[in-house]
């Protein structure tokens, strides 16, 4: 049976872009009381992999055209660099067929991890919240779509300890489901080196108390040391190369 690497946090944003950086990272309301359980949604089973390469999407009509342009540019690098193809739906999709919508929110970015073959509500779409922030990144749009696609944050890898220590005394309690690793026994990396600068990864100092000191240091030789993590750039090598190994793209070719 395939595993799926649970890798993941989310797209980095930098610490100087505070407002930014609090609407982004969190990917949930920070005044959401439910926030906890909602971090525990976590892809178990290879039936959550969309069953085609091909994955059809549209985009809410209240985005601006400098929104929808971003979303387009997002999903172009999966277009060009992967054997994913999103396809944008010109009408209603099929009956019974999954899409992807992404939808705009007042300060919300997420999304569920995976694919989901029931629809809830009788709903056709997996949605993707995003904030008018998050919508003026591509590189923040493509770590949601990441998530869709069924990567978890880098910080969550099986092999975390050996690169990474978090720093819980500097974390809301209620935050830490955030910062849990998970299990081989459910997860794998494909044997991807652990990737600081992945845009699945959380910035060092994600969901801080106190925003100057880390939440997150790396491990050099044995020492906690402080450096700069996770980006907004877009998707990093490691991170398409995994989404490949996912989805068989050497077999599509």
């Amino acid at each position: 049976m395939l595993q799926f690497l649970l890798l993941g946090l989310l797209a980095v944003v930098g610490a100087q872009d505070s407002e930014y950086f609090e609407n982004y990272y969190n990917e949930i309301d920070v005044d959401d009381e439910l926030a906890e359980i909602k971090t525990r949604n976590a892809m178990q089973s290879p039936l959550q992999l969309w069953p085609s390469t091909r994955i059809y999407y549209r985009i809410a009509s209240d985005c601006s055209p400098e929104e929808v342009a971003n979303v387009h540019t997002a999903l172009a690098t999966f277009n060009e660099q992967t054997c994913l193809q999103f396809e944008e739906l010109s009408g209603p999709a099929a009956a019974g067929a999954r899409y992807v919508y992404y939808k705009k929110s007042d300060k919300l970015c997420g999304t569920r991890i995976g694919y989901n073959p029931i629809p809830i509500l009788g709903s056709g779409s997996h949605d993707v919240q995003l904030s008018p922030k998050c919508l003026s990144s591509p590189g923040i749009i493509q770590h949601e779509t990441l998530h869709l696609l069924g990567l978890y944050h880098e910080q969550s890898r099986p092999d975390r300890d050996d690169h990474v220590v978090i720093d819980y005394d500097n974390i809301p309690r209620k935050y830490w489901p955030q910062f849990m690793a998970t299990s081989t026994a459910t997860t794998t990396t494909y044997d991807v080196p652990y990737d600081f600068d992945s845009v699945m990864h959380y910035p060092k100092n994600a969901f801080a108390k106190d925003p100057t000191q880390p939440t997150i240091r790396a491990l050099v030789d044995g020492s906690a040391v402080e450096r700069d993590m996770g980006q907004t750039m877009g998707p990093t090598e490691g991170d398409l190369f995994k989404i490949r190994k996912m989805y068989k793209c050497d077999q599509a070719l």
